[in-house]
């Protein structure tokens, strides 16, 4: 048992692949499928032509096929590497004979997700360069223009506005504790991200992105999207509707979204439809979704309903993510005017008093 759990550790520090790198094995597993070959063989034509973790992994595989096992199975041993998502879909083909169907359903998913995540992470690069900007400023207004005035108002003895006092005693202690300062700011960085680690903030923290203006936006139209394709291409695939639900909640990142989940689990456990609960959590859910979803419950058609709505928020997200600078930059600016422009009134005001004194 001790050796397992030590051969399991050994292979989650050591063996990990990237989304593209996952993307690739199961677009060319399809492809080796598709030309006739058993899977221990398409499995081992791709293990020699694989390098490090993917090696590995295929290695594994290939001996698990080997001793009689499946495919789904053999993955299940890597839940590190591997979604619930991806083994089941797998799981499901081989069940019913559709393995390289399946395979393809899991490329184009993770095709979506990729670009998905690519638009998203492409659109925040623009106001991050202005907010580090604004940072770096900020910084050097306290580093090398603020030391050289204090003495200035110090020896004058004017009554400074209490921004231009906050300055200098910020200022003055940075100049003095310079490394207390930094130990702070690091305190404070490990603080936040411990905070956003804890589940019992998770709650508060999801609920505002939700609803900040236009990040939150966003952030509903990812999370949309995001399970109406997962849980689309699941029921496609041939996985029933209540596995599909508890497989997607998994997935999900936002805590809300995954509530919403656990409460489609239990509905769809009794027999009401997923419209029913959908159509409770409007701030979650849009009414023209929950609609378009009782309609394919309705026509027997939930899987491409889902599918197109999926392909829908995919649009909308890529039209935003393009559009994102031009709606932010107005923000941006303000912020940052406010903030460097607060800086520079706050060093100018009291040398204006002095200038108006004489």
């Amino acid at each position: 048992m001790k050796e397992g759990k030590l051969q399991n550790l050994w292979f989650r520090l050591n063996v990990q692949l990237t989304r593209k790198e996952k993307l690739i094995f199961s677009k060319y597993l399809a492809v080796l499928l598709g030309a006739g070959l058993a899977i221990d063989e398409a499995i081992k034509i791709l293990r020699d032509q694989s390098k490090r973790s993917m090696r590995r992994i295929l290695e594994a595989l290939y001996e698990s096929l080997n001793r009689g096992d499946t495919l789904s199975s053999g993955l299940s041993k890597f839940p590190h590497v591997f979604s619930p998502f991806f083994i089941n879909l797998v799981a499901s083909g081989e069940a019913s004979g559709n393995l390289q169907v399946n395979l393809i359903n899991i490329k184009n998913q993770m095709e979506k997700e990729y670009e998905l995540n690519s638009k998203v992470r492409g659109a925040m690069i623009y106001p991050a360069v202005i907010i580090f900007a604004a940072i770096v400023i900020s910084a050097g207004i306290f580093i090398f223009i603020l030391p050289n005035v204090i003495g200035v108002f110090e020896s004058l003895k004017l009554d400074l506005p209490l921004s231009t006092r906050i300055l200098i005693f910020v200022a003055t202690f940075v100049q003095n504790h310079g490394f207390a300062s930094l130990m702070m700011l690091i305190a404070i960085g490990v603080c936040i991200f411990i905070i956003r680690k804890i589940k019992a903030f998770r709650p508060i923290l999801h609920g505002m992105l939700l609803f900040t203006p236009i990040l939150g936006g966003i952030a509903k139209k990812v999370n949309m999207a995001r399970f109406t394709r997962s849980l689309g291409t699941m029921i496609q695939s041939g996985i029933t509707i209540d596995e599909a639900v508890q497989i997607t909640g998994r997935t999900l990142d936002n805590v809300h979204y995954q509530r919403m989940f656990v409460e489609l689990d239990a509905a769809i456990r009794i027999g009401e439809d997923l419209s029913t609960v959908l159509e409770k959590h409007p701030h979650l859910v849009p009414p023209m979704a929950s609609r378009v979803v009782h309609v394919g419950e309705q026509a027997g058609s939930l899987d491409e309903m889902l599918v197109y709505l999926a392909g829908f928020y995919e649009q909308e997200v890529s039209e935003v993510t393009e559009n994102l600078s031009d709606l932010l930059e107005p923000i941006l600016l303000i912020l940052i005017g406010v903030l460097v422009g607060g800086l520079a009134l706050s060093i100018m005001t009291p040398i204006y008093q002095v200038i108006g004194s004489f």
